[in-house]
């Protein structure tokens, strides 16, 4: 099966280097295309025997399964450009706010769209990182969706949804949120680099570590009835303690930059 990806900015990248360097694909089985072509001399001098191009009708043609990774402005423009080859094949996007009603406009066929995120980035030490929501529109038959959902499994942790309608929710908590979790990363670190002796690879560092730990005891027993949050929480604070006054001042002041965060957020999908 010849695999061809649309689109080689960061996510597009993405999915190509896992794709091989998981051996998921052969060389020869992957062909990207790119409008600025020189962009991909840098994954072909690397894997000489993928096929590259900046002609998107040439890749509809000769590809299988086809993967669109661009703007979500220029989704619609590349799948009427290319829908004259697609027949009866699966195609799937990573494009945000662009809904299959909005797609079938144009294409009236088999489509997914999957979220990835950039925490699924490949490394040799752990494979399997990072989340990818899949949601599949009525056309998709049960050997293309487990075909792609298998795909992206070798990769990272894959989450079927049911519909699109909670698709903009799951997308700010696993693809946006790598970016919030920097940004509090590098403030702790400033903070703890401003007002001590210890560097700023150290305090990034420990925090680093300590998210790390944490999130490995938060994801045990995850799927038991009670909150293992609020356990965690009620195992380090000591009553009086300065972990008590930080968690009641970051309970004040939370809630409402949390609900003005995701207010922003899901507004700018409906612009």
């Amino acid at each position: 099966m010849t695999i061809g990806i649309i689109g080689y900015g960061n996510i597009g990248k993405m999915i190509s280097e896992n794709l091989l360097k998981n051996n998921i694909v052969n060389e020869d089985e992957l062909i990207i295309s790119n409008r600025n072509i020189k962009k991909l001399d840098a994954i072909k001098n690397y894997y000489p025997d993928i096929e590259i191009t900046d002609d998107n009708i040439m890749l509809s043609k000769k590809a299988d399964k086809i993967i669109i990774s661009v703007e979500s402005d220029d989704l619609l423009n590349v799948i009427s450009e290319i829908k004259e080859n697609l027949e009866s094949k699966h195609l799937i996007h990573t494009c945000a706010g662009v809904s299959f009603e909005d797609i079938e406009e144009v294409y009236d066929g088999s489509v997914s769209l999957v979220i990835p995120t950039i925490s699924s980035s490949f490394t040799e030490s752990d494979k399997q990182k990072g989340i990818s929501l899949i949601v599949h529109n009525s056309k998709v038959n049960f050997l293309d969706s487990t075909s792609l959902e298998n795909m992206f499994n070798n990769f990272s942790y894959v989450k079927i949804l049911p519909s699109e309608k909670d698709i903009e929710i799951a997308t700010i908590l696993t693809s946006c949120a790598p970016a919030y979790i920097s940004l509090i990363v590098k403030k702790f670190a400033e903070y703890g680099f401003d007002n001590s002796d210890l560097d700023y690879d150290e305090c990034k560092y420990l925090i680093l570590k300590t998210l790390i730990g944490t999130s490995e005891v938060l994801s045990k027993d995850s799927l038991n009835s009670e909150d293992n949050c609020d356990n965690l929480i009620n195992t380090v604070c000591t009553p009086g303690g300065i972990t008590e006054k930080g968690l009641n001042f970051l309970d004040l002041e939370s809630d409402t930059m949390i609900d003005d965060l995701f207010d922003i957020l899901l507004q700018s999908y409906n612009d």
